[in-house]
């Protein structure tokens, strides 16, 4: 899709929400929807990412404007087009993403785990379970590794987490790749298991388009991390971690 009707369908179908405080300037924080960092209730946002902006917010003194956009906008071509502050909503920090963006410092320790239903006992050999994944995703690039090196590997492809997490409930699948983070989600959601062993940890931090801020925001980012409130939001969406 070409860069203006992308910005033009993104803007159609982002929503913007306005942090109900009174204060002197705008922070435009572009929010990716999945959950749990960011997804609707009804008609109502919430999430991780979307409650640690509304804290920053706060933290800083300003109004936050909140845009729900498609992860597809996560393009070095789109991002500077969109007039935005930030974008958030799980990004991981891979050192792909670090050469053409610039991140916030790191706010959420993350990885890929392998999410299994709550029946299957696997002592980690890959042959002999069948996986889910996501069409262009780490996990579909993995299993596509497994099989090069001669791997006899079961797996089917799909387009979203949400069909992946209903083939693991239909029990068409046994396991799928997950952020970590939205690993633990899902266990305490549906009763899947996490398997022990990440496939590779990694940091989560949001892109910055407006540098001007940088500084202000890894200062807001530092006090709510030390002070705990951060991890008290994990907790409240993940359980005790």
């Amino acid at each position: 899709m070409p860069v203006r009707n992308l910005l033009f369908v993104s803007l159609l179908i982002a929503t913007l929400l306005i942090f109900p405080y009174t204060f002197g300037q705008f922070l435009k924080v572009g929010l990716l929807l999945g959950e749990p960092y960011a997804y609707w209730i009804s008609n109502k946002l919430s999430g991780i990412e979307y409650d640690i902006w509304r804290v920053i917010g706060v933290e800083l003194n300003m109004n936050v404007e909140f845009y729900v956009l498609p992860f597809s906008v996560l393009d070095v071509a789109v991002v500077p087009k969109l007039g935005l502050d930030v974008i958030a909503g799980g990004i991981h920090m891979t050192d792909e993403r670090k050469k053409v963006f610039k991140f916030t410092q790191p706010y959420i320790n993350s990885g890929l785990a392998i999410v299994l239903r709550k029946d299957i006992k696997w002592d980690g050999d890959i042959e002999k379970i069948t996986f889910g994944v996501k069409k262009g995703a780490t996990g579909e690039r993995i299993v596509q590794d497994w099989v090069k090196s001669g791997k006899k590997i079961k797996y089917l492809t799909f387009v979203s987490n949400e069909e992946i997490v209903t083939n693991l409930l239909i029990k068409k699948i046994d396991g799928a790749f997950f952020d970590y983070i939205n690993a633990l989600y899902l266990s305490k959601k549906y009763d899947f298991q996490i398997h022990k062993d990440l496939i590779y940890s990694i940091n989560i931090g949001a892109v910055v388009i407006n540098s001007s801020l940088e500084k202000k925001l890894n200062d807001a980012i530092s006090k709510l991390g030390s002070n705990g409130t951060i991890k008290r939001i994990l907790v409240s969406y993940i359980g005790a971690f």
